[in-house]
Parts: C-alpha cells; sequence; structure tokens
C-alpha cells in the first residue's frame, strides 16, 4: 500500500506541472479509492471534475482490463496453479 501512495502522489505532482491543474485536482484524478469518494469531494471543493472524473475512469477501464492479465502474470511467477478459461 504505501508503495501505491507514494506512485499517486508522484503522479499527482506529474500532472500537476505538466497539465497546470490546481493540486487537488490532479490528487483526485490519480487518487487511489473509489470513484464515489472522488466525487463527493469534488462536488464540495471547487475543482476541475471533468478531468478527475476522465482519468478516474480511464483508470477504472485500464484496471479492468489489465488486472486479469495481470493476476495471470503473477500467479504464474508465483508458481500457483489457477484455472484458465
Amino acid at each position: 500500500m504505501p508503495c501505491l501512495i507514494v506512485f499517486c502522489g508522484a503522479a499527482t505532482i506529474i500532472f500537476h506541472r505538466v497539465v497546470s491543474t490546481e493540486l487537488l485536482t490532479a490528487y483526485l484524478a490519480t487518487s487511489p479509492g473509489e470513484i464515489d469518494a472522488v466525487i463527493a469531494i469534488a462536488a464540495s471543493t471547487n475543482v476541475d471534475m471533468p478531468f478527475a472524473m476522465g482519468l478516474q475512469t480511464v483508470r477504472l477501464i485500464v484496471v479492468l482490463f489489465l488486472g486479469p492479465a495481470l493476476a495471470r502474470f503473477a500467479a504464474r511467477r508465483s508458481g500457483i496453479d489457477y484455472v484458465s478459461d
């Protein structure tokens, strides 16, 4: 978990500097959490909500498509038997 927080913090700094967004907007766009929590925070603050929601949606889609492949790869590398399709 600490690696994920450090990675998201680094991504926040990169988005803040490269895209020139506010720091809170960049954090909400890269925060590791549920989308509904990001929506609640974004709705109650003055941030670029479409930017944050867009990146959260991209994150969700990437996890949906890459998650199973990464899990299979990790299982093969660890030597654990898994059921394939």
